[in-house]
């Protein structure tokens, strides 16, 4: 460990702020793919055939739920076998010694998996372990194998070690570049990175800051967009959405695929030109096509290609009034403010509701066989005590949306029944005047995505920090970003791995 590293860990002892414990994090999906990628140059998607991740607070990157079955080890087997017959791979791996002339020397096997291994570990590896590589390489030779061959197998070997599949959370500058490599990239550091932490530079002034400058604007940095944003944003859950084809008969795959299409240009821009985090609420702009477009009531809007479009009046603004958002936090058949309003809680106000008693009925959908309104049904569900605290929470935001039926479109009734709704402007209005809140509970979520864990009580301290430098920063997402970047519980771990 180095000074500044001892250093930050006394600081925060002193501070009452706890780093947190050491976990050895599997790769998930997502990550195994990218560092396949950028490993070896292959983009093979080879993770489509593993397991599904399983997922914890909201994420599916959390250590402690990454297990490691059977079956995931056998698909991991499989996999190494494709890349190493891979053309693009055989670029990365054979720096001497294939189709050169060069006989089949001890020398030149350790120059290949030397190399190979420090990128594949993202660390620098030791006399030791690449002894062990080259022992593959000789008993493949003595089995009758080519020079080329018993590279491979090599290879293959280090593309189901531990060491690859697997990151072990501490507190060196080497664990710092994985840990920040894969919270933006959701792949391994690239040489810079991984240059600047061999060299012990990578927390000398200015430079972790450079760092997550150029990280950002990389585009690999649209990964989290993809991973964050569609976990935060729940737009995964759009391919599961079933909107009643009766209720909503214009809902097909383009539409879906263009809704996912505008929150994840949003995301993106807000990233790429640095906005504020407030973007998120109440921005005038967003992304559609003509058919979107539509969707939404806009017109001067033609052609499949999304593009940039300013937004007029208060309908529409923000994440919480995008048709992606308000489908999956609908129902198949109908609009449920209950889920909306929990939504808003959990995601903008860092006030996530505890999960109904059990025992509790279902809200009613009619009553004596006529239509009732949405209100008038929640009013009579959270007469029941149990229910009636949370829903005094929850309801008020969830009806700001109710002018937004089950697919994001814009109504004034549902059915025969006037809307009555405070409308998008309150909920956007109600959001703002809580900037503390809305701070907290992004600085929250993305806290939970860059350690791949759950936030703890002892977290609290630096959800502070963060907020505080985030103000200060003029709420911009890189000064996020670098706030938590540069937390206690990001740089350190403390105790045993588990």
């Amino acid at each position: 460990m180095d000074r500044l590293a001892c250093l930050l860990l006394l600081a925060a002892a002193a501070f009452g702020q706890d780093s947190g414990r050491l976990v050895a994090h599997r790769l998930n999906r997502a990550e195994y793919n990218n560092t396949i990628r950028d490993l070896t140059g292959a983009d093979l998607n080879l993770a489509a055939t593993f397991p599904a991740d399983d997922s914890g607070y909201g994420f599916d990157n959390i250590g402690d739920v990454l297990t490691l079955s059977p079956v995931l080890m056998e698909r991991y087997l499989a996999a190494a076998d494709i890349v190493v017959h891979t053309p693009e791979a055989h670029r990365h791996i054979f720096l001497c010694g294939h189709e050169t002339g060069q006989p089949h020397q001890p020398s030149c096997a350790r120059t290949n998996l030397a190399a190979f291994a420090r990128r594949a570990y993202r660390r620098p590896v030791t006399p030791t372990e690449v002894d062990r590589l080259v022992r593959f390489v000789r008993a493949a030779q003595r089995n009758g194998d080519t020079f080329e061959q018993g590279v491979l197998v090599a290879v293959k070997a280090v593309l189901v070690s531990p060491q690859f599949l697997f990151r072990i959370a501490e507190g060196s500058q080497v664990a710092l570049a994985s840990r920040l490599s894969y919270f933006l990239w959701s792949s391994m550091p690239d040489e810079e990175l991984l240059r600047l932490a061999e060299e012990q530079r990578l927390r000398a002034p200015g430079v972790l800051e450079a760092q997550v400058r150029r990280m950002l604007e990389d585009s690999k940095s649209r990964a989290l967009v993809e991973n964050f944003a569609g976990q935060w944003l729940q737009l995964r859950n759009l391919d599961q959405a079933s909107p009643d084809p009766k209720q909503f008969p214009g809902f097909n795959r383009g539409l879906r695929n263009g809704m996912r299409r505008e929150t994840t240009l949003f995301f993106e821009a807000i990233v790429r030109e640095d906005r504020s985090i407030f973007d998120f609420i109440d921005a005038d702009f967003t992304f559609l096509n003509e058919r979107l477009a539509k969707h939404y009531g806009i017109d001067g809007v033609t052609g499949p290609e999304f593009r940039r479009v300013t937004l007029a009046g208060d309908r529409r603004g923000g994440v919480l009034t995008q048709a992606s958002v308000l489908t999956v936090s609908s129902y198949p058949a109908r609009t449920s403010p209950v889920l909306r309003g929990k939504f808003v809680l959990d995601n903008f106000l860092n006030a996530p509701p505890p999960p109904p008693p059990p025992g509790v009925p279902a809200l009613r959908e009619s009553a004596a066989g006529a239509p009732m309104p949405m209100r008038e049904r929640l009013e009579q569900h959270r007469a029941n005590p149990a229910c009636a605290s949370c829903h005094a929470r929850m309801d008020p935001l969830g009806f700001a949306l109710e002018n937004y039926d089950g697919v994001g479109r814009w109504r004034t009734h549902d059915g025969e029944s006037p809307i009555d709704s405070p409308g998008p402007a309150e909920l956007r209005r109600i959001i703002r005047s809580q900037p503390d809140a809305f701070r907290d509970a992004l600085a929250s979520k993305l806290l939970t995505y860059a350690l791949g864990r759950g936030l703890e009580p002892y977290d609290q301290p630096a959800i502070e920090t963060i907020r505080r430098g985030l103000e200060a920063g003029g709420d911009r997402f890189s000064q996020l970003v670098m706030e938590i970047v540069k937390s206690v519980p990001f740089q350190m771990r403390r105790g045993d791995i588990e």
